[in-house]
């Protein structure tokens, strides 16, 4: 998806998508669906904090699909623009070790099995359907399963519009927008989704 260096702390950052495959986001030990920190040799970074038995390089897990990631200006935390399926594109603050709760797996939340054993696009695979009901079989946080996942800031109001680059605007030339956040969307418009082709400009709160 994306690699950059923290400004804060000099680390590699390295976000993976879930490749269709449903066994990675919430592996252990599989590096697909999750956002590595490493140094410029590849090791992980000693203050990665992922939980027992995880791989040591990972920084975050449970990701489906992040194509964007920048870093505060102020306090260098990391923050991702995850790309949904047909449903809910994400903006999230991370947290060292944390869960980003996306697992397509067969079998998982009431779900039976899917095509491919990957239910990441279920319902209706091949076809549109209502966005909420999409979101409810398959969410792309999903807090029932693991309560502690990260809370996404920003959701595209249950739409999938296929979230990209994030980054801030940073310098005075930039004036009522400077300090604020901007994403861009490529514009997908698969099952009467809008196609949404922009850059948007998010303010943050204190929070």
């Amino acid at each position: 998806g994306r690699i950059r260096f923290n400004p804060g702390d000099g680390y590699l950052y390295v976000t993976t998508g879930d490749n269709h495959n449903a066994e990675l986001p919430q592996s252990p030990t599989k590096m697909g669906g999750k956002v590595l920190r490493i140094d410029t040799d590849g090791n992980a970074a000693p203050e990665n904090n992922p939980p027992e038995g995880f791989d040591p390089r990972v920084y975050t897990y449970g990701h489906r699909n992040v194509q964007g990631i920048t870093f505060h200006p102020e306090t260098n935390t990391p923050i991702t623009a995850e790309h949904g399926p047909w449903h809910s594109d994400e903006i999230t603050v991370l947290e060292n070790g944390g869960n980003a709760g996306w697992d397509p797996r067969d079998n998982m939340a009431g779900r039976g099995d899917c095509p491919d054993g990957y239910c990441g696009y279920m319902p209706n695979q091949n076809e549109g359907m209502n966005r909420y009901e999409r979101a409810n079989f398959m969410p792309m946080t999903d807090f029932d399963t693991y309560p502690d996942a990260m809370p996404p800031i920003w959701s595209n109001n249950g739409w999938s519009q296929g979230t990209t680059s994030i980054e801030f605007l940073t310098g005075e030339e930039w004036g009522d927008w400077n300090g604020n956040m901007v994403v861009g969307l490529m514009g997908i418009g698969f099952g009467g989704t809008p196609l949404g082709q922009r850059i948007d400009v998010i303010e943050l709160d204190d929070d």
